[in-house]
């Protein structure tokens, strides 16, 4: 279709780099995979498989995430 815009998904360098800091930051918490699934009321596999890029979060996910992890989504979104 004409004028239609496709999304880069899991293979985009800025989601990959917000992909990064979050999981720079779990492990600088010395939080592990499935203590921040924990934390998260999720399993651990979903953390695995997000932080390995295999595994894409949604927007309320993504909030929920740097949250539990300290951190504000604003400033990270700015970051991009």
């Amino acid at each position: 279709m004409a004028g239609q815009r496709t999304t880069p998904g899991l293979r985009d360098d800025r989601y990959r780099h917000l992909i990064a800091r979050l999981k720079e930051r779990r492990t600088k918490l010395g939080i592990s995979q499935r203590e921040l699934a924990e934390r998260l009321g999720i399993h651990r596999q979903f953390v695995s498989r997000v932080e390995l890029g295999e595994r894409r979060l949604d927007v309320a996910e993504f909030v929920d995430y740097a949250r539990a992890l300290e951190l504000d989504p604003v400033t990270l979104v700015a970051e991009l």
